[in-house]
């Protein structure tokens, strides 16, 4: 299904959605590779139930090497969320979702490898700003490697490599397969790869809440959320997506303040403020853009 208007509305969703994560990373008590791989099974019946109420199919189009790919697209999610959450584990949900949005800046230097076209500078700049945002918001202190604030953004830059790379891969090798089917199979080659590493006695001594928490991870912030993040980039370039998508990491810090209580400072404000300023920018840019790409969904 083509609908470029619909583009940026189911990204913003998206991007509130996947927000949500860093709380979820704070308040379930399990380690990030137990938490991830029970958020994949619950996404997995989630999509499964879904595409099954639309009497829609969840085969790929394409032959073996399309899945194959896509299972390798499924690995690089699964590390990616990995490290995403052990970084917020290891620090604040604050330093973990910002440290993970200088994916932004290796998207747009990536792009051209596979649009064959030049960086423009314009995206640079905009790259540049939502840097230094970043840059201001963390204020990181490099030289002792073993702060929880150093660890977290390690892992967080991790992260935005590995999330880049596959949002990449998806958008430019993969854009005949309806959004459904790709986050589908992904989850599952999640919860295949980490099955072996949960931990089974504290899931089994998870409380109701807990299970509650988990279901809502798995039902809106990945099954609802990747589904709606894969269709937005079959509409908008990725770029663009993910400049816009320098919306979550403030959204998070606000409810993380609100939630568990990490009030962020002056220098959080101001990041969040230029980072603001280049998200609200690069949506008035794709609403005046004609002919947003759009392929079948």
């Amino acid at each position: 299904m083509s609908c470029p208007r619909l583009g940026l509305p189911g990204l913003y969703l998206a991007i509130f959605l996947l927000a949500l994560t860093g709380l979820f990373a704070k308040i379930i008590p399990l380690d990030a590779m137990s938490i991830i791989q029970l958020r994949s099974v619950v996404a997995t019946a989630g999509i499964a139930c879904f595409t099954a109420l639309q009497r829609r199919s969840l085969k790929l189009n394409g032959g073996s090497r399309t899945y194959v790919g896509v299972y390798v697209l499924g690995l690089l999610l699964g590390l990616h969320w990995i490290t995403f959450f052990h970084a917020m584990q290891v620090s604040s949900v604050a330093v973990g979702m910002l440290s993970l949005f200088t994916f932004p800046v290796i998207t747009i230097l990536l792009e051209p490898l596979f649009t064959q076209t030049k960086i423009k500078t314009g995206d640079v700049l905009a790259g540049l700003l939502v840097l230094a945002g970043l840059a201001i918001m963390v204020g990181v202190d490099v030289t002792d490697l073993h702060k929880p604030i150093t660890l977290g953004v390690i892992f967080g830059m991790i992260s935005a490599l590995l999330f880049a790379l596959r949002n990449l891969l998806q958008k430019y090798r993969f854009d005949g397969e309806t959004s459904d089917s790709l986050i589908f199979h992904q989850v599952v080659a999640i919860c295949l790869m980490l099955a072996p590493f949960v931990d089974f006695p504290r899931v089994q001594a998870l409380e109701t809440a807990s299970w509650v928490n988990i279901v809502l991870l798995g039902i809106l912030s990945t099954a609802a959320a990747h589904t709606l993040l894969a269709f937005s980039l079959k509409q908008l370039p990725a770029k663009s997506v993910a400049l816009i998508q320098c919306l979550q990491p403030w959204i998070a810090t606000v409810l993380a303040w609100y939630v568990v209580g990490e009030i962020p400072g002056v220098s959080v404000w101001i990041g969040g403020t230029i980072i603001l300023s280049v998200s609200t920018y690069e949506s008035v840019q794709k609403v005046r853009t004609p002919g947003l790409q759009s392929q079948r969904d």
